[in-house]
This record gives C-alpha cells, structure tokens and sequence, in this order.
C-alpha cells in the first residue's frame, strides 16, 4: 500500500515537473509583446532593402539639428493627433480649409533649434548598399573653365572648383565645391526642359514616411537629389507635390511654390492653396525663410524663421532660380565638436552666395541633421550625424 503510495506520488511529480519544464520552455523562447512593438515610430534600413521599426531591443541614439541642451519632452507629441495623422496622409488633400500666413499655427520645425525637435535614429545610420545605384553618366567631353561660363554664365569662383557634370535629355547639372577654410559647400548648377522635370517624393510613398534621402532617391531613380522641407514632421503649411495638393492649413512660415512655368515664387501672406493647384502649381514648400527676392538678398531682420535662431551656423539645404528653369541648389556641410560648429552658414551668408549667383529668388529648406546632397547613386556630402537622418521628402531629377 505504501509502495503504491510511493508510486502515486512519483508519477504526480514525475507529470509536474514535466509541465513546469513545458511552460518554462514556452516562455523562455516566445518573444515579448515589448519587443514586437516598436519603441519609436521611427525607422530604420536593414539589409534586404525593407524597413523595420526600431524597438526598445535596439540601441537607439537622440540627434538634434544644432548644439545645445537636449529638451526632456518632444514638444510635437501635443500637435500631433491621430485624425491629424491619418488625413496627411490620403492622396490628394481636397477638403482642407485655405491658409493664412497671419494664423499662429504651433509648428515645431526639424531645423536649427535645439529646443524643437527630436529624432531618434539607430545608432548605424549609413544607407544599406541595395539603396546605392550606380547611374553611369554619358560621354562627356572635358569640361574646361571656359565651357563652364559658357554653360552657367559666370567664371568659377575663389577657391570653387568643378566636382562632376551630368546631363541627359530632360535635365543638365553641374556640382561644385568651394572651400575656405573650415567652410565647404557645393553650388549645384541645374537646367530642365520642362517644369514637369522638377520632381519631388515622399519617403514610403506617404506624407508621414521617413527613410533616408538616399534610399527614397534610389527607389524613384533619382540621379541628383537633396533632402525637401521635412514635411512630414508638421501638420501645418500648404504642401503640393507634382501638381496634388497633400496638406492645406495655416502655417506662420515662408511658402514657397513652383508655378505652372517652373518659376519659384514665395510669400508670408495668405494664399487660396486649391486656386494655386488650379492655375497649375507644381511643387510647394513650407519651411523657409525666403533668402532672396527680386535678386535682393534678405538681411537678418527681415527672415521669417519663427522659433529659429537667425544667426546660427549651420549645415544648410536652399533651392534658388537663376533664369528659365535653371535653378541653383546649395549644400553646406558642417561639423559638430566639443560644443561648437565648425562651418555651416549663417540665413545672411547663404542669401548673399545666391544673390552673388544671380539668383532672383532663393528659399531655405530643412537643413542640420538632415542636410544629404545624394549624386549618381550615393551621399558626396558629410551629413553632421555620422550618417544620414530619415527625412519625409527629398527634391531630385532624373
């Protein structure tokens, strides 16, 4: 009786150590629902060209478009709601009230100021190789100076020497770098055919997307690109891409659009977004300020930078028009050390480079962190975030 007793007891703990060691074993090897869900909405490259959202698995770095203390809250989470969110995103934009330049909308822009935006990255940021493509350029004969005045209608510069030229039937361009001391910059000289030539795209196809100015760059088969106004980042301003009106609120920065004739032309005043979309406009930017007008370069009382600093130093992306579609876009490297910025440009000194360029209009787009000046299939600047940031939107041609 004891013995079967005995064996009674053995086989129950026999069957319960067996289950203990089952369930052990399922929960030991099931993954988190935490480590399912990403941590930030943000994303990262991974080598098989997809994206995947980084989770709290992951080391994940704070960059900031300029030096100073790191704020302790992200400032957009309150603008931001999901209604919001989700109507950015339909294509295109047709029910939105019209905007008004006067009305106080609470932006928090991407560029220059410490105290306004947070992004979070992976620590590795550089572009995975599948977004690197080649795109082999003609023939060309040897460029000499006296082809580049003929071709841009000025002589090089001081200390600007000529970096590559490209052209195919629908767009020319020629990039240049100036250096002077710790200041380095490329003036990239463009001509299209038609207005319809000047392209830009959202990142995953989405007003909300983020990916590296590279990767959107190679997936639409850019061969020169830059990175847009970061558009996504806000929920305010007008913003018209390739003729479709996306977003039409109110906005207290510059705007800047492209008509039906491929002529920038930018305000701080009210405009009726869908008459602008009827008439023809093409492209829009709400980032700013306006550097140039009517051939004049703006002086720093006069830039509309709410919340930014206009004195600053930094890594700068600006789009001018020198004449019939013929544009000049400027790429300003910088670097970040011990607390200081080494190059970069001040609004002053970028509107004077245009003007000195014969620009008759010039407009600033995102810049800092997200500054990327992508050319025949990778990034020939030095983005300041050892590597490149995921922005919304890039400008590019093909």
């Amino acid at each position: 009786m004891k013995k079967k007793k005995f064996d009674t007891i053995t086989k129950i703990s026999a069957i319960l150590t067996a289950v203990l060691i089952v369930l052990v074993g399922v929960f030991c090897t099931s993954p988190s629902k935490a480590a399912d869900e990403p941590f930030f909405p943000v994303f990262s490259d991974t080598d098989d060209g997809t994206e995947a959202a980084v989770t709290e698995t992951e080391a994940v770095r704070e960059t900031y478009e300029t030096i100073g203390e790191i704020p302790t809250d992200d400032p957009e989470t309150d603008t931001v709601s999901p209604s919001e969110t989700e109507k950015d995103t339909k294509t295109p934009d047709t029910d939105m009230t019209g905007h008004s330049g006067s009305e106080q909308t609470k932006d928090y822009p991407p560029d220059t100021e410490p105290v306004t935006v947070r992004v979070t990255e992976p620590v590795t940021t550089k572009a995975p190789a599948s977004a690197v493509k080649e795109t082999e350029p003609p023939d060309l004969p040897e460029f000499s100076e006296q082809s580049f005045r003929e071709y841009t209608g000025r002589d090089l510069g001081e200390n600007e020497t000529i970096y590559d030229r490209y052209e195919n039937d629908r767009f020319s361009v020629i990039i240049t770098t100036v250096e002077k001391g710790d200041l380095k910059y490329f003036i990239c000289d463009i001509e299209i055919e038609s207005p319809k030539d000047f392209h830009t795209a959202f990142a995953g196809n989405s007003i909300t997307g983020r990916a590296y100015t590279s990767k959107t760059a190679s997936q639409v088969g850019a061969v020169f690109a830059v990175n847009g106004d970061f558009c996504g980042f806000r929920t305010s301003g007008i913003i018209i891409r390739e003729g479709n009106l996306y977003r039409n609120r109110g906005s207290n920065w510059d705007f800047c659009y492209l008509d039906k004739h491929g002529d920038m032309i930018t305000t701080n005043h009210s405009v009726d977004a869908k008459k602008l979309v009827a008439e023809g406009a093409w492209q829009s930017w709400s980032f700013g300020p306006t550097l140039v007008k009517n051939g004049r370069a703006l002086t720093k009382d006069e830039f509309v930078t709410p919340g930014l600093s206009r004195t600053a130093r930094e890594p700068r992306t600006a789009i001018g028009q020198a004449g019939k579609l013929h544009y000049i876009i400027i790429v300003v490297d910088a670097v970040r050390s011990g607390g200081k910025t080494i190059g970069g440009m001040t609004f002053a000194d970028l509107a004077k480079t245009f003007a000195d360029l014969g620009c008759t209009t010039a407009y600033n787009l995102d810049g800092g962190g997200s500054t990327t000046l992508y050319y025949k299939g990778k990034v020939i600047n030095a983005p300041c975030v050892n590597g490149e940031r995921s922005v919304s939107d890039i400008v590019y041609f093909k």
